[in-house]
C-alpha cells in the first residue's frame, strides 16, 4: 500500500508541477509576447487560471510534506546536516517567496484591475511581465533544485 501512495504523490506533486511552473513558463515564453501587444485577453488568462493555481498550491503542500517526510535524505524538522536538506531549504525559500510575489501582485497591487482599464493599461502589463518572468525563473530554480537534491 506504502508503494501505491508514493506513487500517487509523486504522480500529484509532478502534475501540480506541471500545472503551476509550466503556466507562468509558457506565459513568459509565449502567451504574454504574442498577446502583450494590445493586452488583450491577459486579464482572462489569469482569471481563469486562477483556481488551477490554488489546486497546484493546495497539491503541493499535501503531497509535498508526505514526500519529504518519507524521503531518506530527511533528517528531521529544521535539520539542514546534508546536500539533500540544504537544496530543500534553499527550493522552499524560493516557493514562499513565489507565493509573497502572487499575493503581492494580485492583492496588494491589484494589477488585474489595471488591465481591465484604458488609463493603465500600459503600466499594467509592464508589471504582469515582470512578475511572469520572475515567477518562471523562480519555477525553473525550483525544478532544478528538486533535480539536484534527487540526484544526491
Amino acid at each position: 500500500m506504502s508503494q501505491i501512495l508514493i506513487s500517487i504523490s509523486i504522480w500529484l506533486h509532478t502534475l501540480a508541477t506541471v500545472i503551476f511552473i509550466g503556466h507562468f513558463v509558457l506565459l513568459a515564453g509565449i502567451y504574454l509576447p504574442a498577446l502583450s501587444k494590445n493586452g488583450a485577453g491577459l486579464s482572462e488568462i489569469s482569471k481563469r487560471s486562477r483556481n488551477w493555481m490554488y489546486v497546484s498550491l493546495l497539491i503541493f503542500i499535501v503531497t509535498g510534506t508526505y514526500l519529504m517526510v518519507i524521503d531518506t535524505g530527511y533528517l528531521g524538522f529544521m535539520d539542514f546536516g546534508n546536500f539533500w536538506g540544504i537544496a530543500m531549504l534553499v527550493k522552499h525559500i524560493l516557493v514562499l517567496a513565489m507565493i509573497g510575489m502572487g499575493f503581492w501582485f494580485n492583492a496588494i497591487l491589484r494589477v488585474g484591475p489595471m488591465m481591465n482599464s484604458n488609463n493603465n493599461m500600459d503600466m499594467a502589463i509592464v508589471r504582469f511581465r515582470r512578475y511572469v518572468n520572475a515567477m518562471a525563473i523562480c519555477g525553473v530554480l525550483v525544478l532544478l533544485l528538486t533535480a539536484l537534491a534527487q540526484a544526491e
